[in-house]
């Protein structure tokens, strides 16, 4: 995988996680138990994930070259 396309990979990844975390803030979703649920223990940590990576993609590209 290229440094591009794994930028642009995360980078939609995010946005989309985003706009489900806006959804349960903005939306009368939250108040159903399974979509608060997967949007607290499951979009939420993804996210941060994904903006680390974002954040930290030099080193994760050289290790990803070394290991493959």
């Amino acid at each position: 995988m290229t440094a591009a396309s794994f930028r642009s990979s995360l980078r939609w990844f995010h946005v989309v996680g985003g706009l489900i975390v806006g959804t349960y803030l903005y939306s009368p979703w939250s108040a159903n138990a399974a979509f608060a649920v997967l949007t607290l223990y499951v979009v939420t940590p993804a996210l941060v994930l994904s903006g680390i990576a974002m954040w930290k993609q030099g080193v994760l590209m050289r290790l990803f070259r070394r290991i493959g």
